[in-house]
């Protein structure tokens, strides 16, 4: 009884076996024979004019009516074979708009094909194109930076950028729309030291067709500890009354500011200049003079002038 069915089982998987050759053997034969059918084939394109950029990318691929072998037309429809077009031989349709004619490329097109590929027709016979002219233009570098500083600490003055703008080129009526450039974040925490760093800029999209004349600046500036300065100036009274003087009280006033350390010394009293304007206090009717700033140090910030109302009195 066991021989019987280990007979069985062989005659099962021969007929298993015979059966999947026949089917391995008809598709063999039935793909070796010529087929047609329609590919989508990936591209790139060179030899665009120089003075000109593309303003919004052209077709990524082309339909392609071919003649082939069952085998090669399954293969190159799963991973078809990227092509090169060549764009040098393009033709004025308006302004912006230009097309390429892929049938005259047939035989270049053809010498990219896979061996055995023979190219019937193209399902579209032009690709459009938007071509910009080529521009260059100035803009200016806008540093994006976020900055802590320790306590005391202060940037002695502005940030440096170097270059403080560049050049970029591309489409003119992209280039229209833009004004300035930003750099990548520019992050520092606690500083008490001065800095000096290479940052990059932020790219444009691919999309925009923008190409910058650089893509990293230098930054500097020098921090330092500041510290808190007080002279005592004396008032100037301005547009008194005719034939007649005026006495304030106090005759002095305490300017309060920020400078720093290195700076100290230098800064006295003769760098301010605190005027009180007889007329102002009179036209708004006013029982006191208002002091104000009008000339003080470049090494100085954050100036307070105390008091902020001055008594005065009229000698006839």
């Amino acid at each position: 009884m066991i021989q019987n069915n280990s007979g069985i089982n062989k005659m099962y998987y021969s007929f298993i076996l015979f059966f999947l050759l026949s089917v391995i053997f008809w598709f063999m034969t039935k793909l070796s024979k010529e087929y047609e059918g329609t590919i989508k084939f990936p591209v790139t394109y060179s030899n665009l004019p120089d003075n000109k950029l593309l303003q919004e990318n052209p077709l990524n691929f082309i339909e392609i009516h071919v003649k082939t072998s069952g085998f090669k037309l399954i293969s190159e429809k799963i991973s078809p074979n990227k092509l090169e077009i060549d764009a040098s031989n393009i033709y004025y349709k308006s302004l912006t708009d230009y097309y390429l004619l892929i049938s005259q490329q047939k035989l270049a097109v053809q010498k990219q094909m896979i061996k055995g590929i023979e190219i019937d027709h193209f399902i579209k016979d032009s690709i459009l194109f938007n071509l910009g002219l080529l521009k260059v233009k100035k803009i200016p570098v806008n540093l994006r930076s976020d900055l802590t500083f320790a306590e005391g600490y202060e940037l002695k003055e502005t940030i440096s950028i170097n270059p403080d703008s560049i050049l970029i080129k591309g489409p003119e009526s992209i280039l229209d729309t833009i004004s300035f450039v930003s750099t990548t974040l520019f992050q520092k925490k606690q500083l008490n030291s001065s800095i000096k760093e290479i940052i990059s800029i932020e790219n444009f999209s691919k999309e925009s067709n923008i190409r910058t004349q650089q893509d990293k600046i230098e930054i500097s500036a020098i921090v330092e500890e500041f510290t808190e300065g007080e002279v005592e100036v004396p008032l100037t009274l301005i547009n008194s009354p005719n034939n007649s003087s005026i006495s304030t009280f106090p005759k002095l006033v305490k300017v309060t500011y920020k400078v720093a350390l290195s700076n100290f010394n230098k800064v006295s009293s003769s760098a301010f200049l605190i005027e009180c304007d007889y007329n102002m206090s009179k036209v708004n009717n006013l029982p006191y003079l208002i002091p104000q700033l009008v000339e003080s140090s470049s090494l100085v910030r954050n100036i307070r002038i105390a008091p902020l109302k001055i008594d005065f009195i009229i000698n006839k």
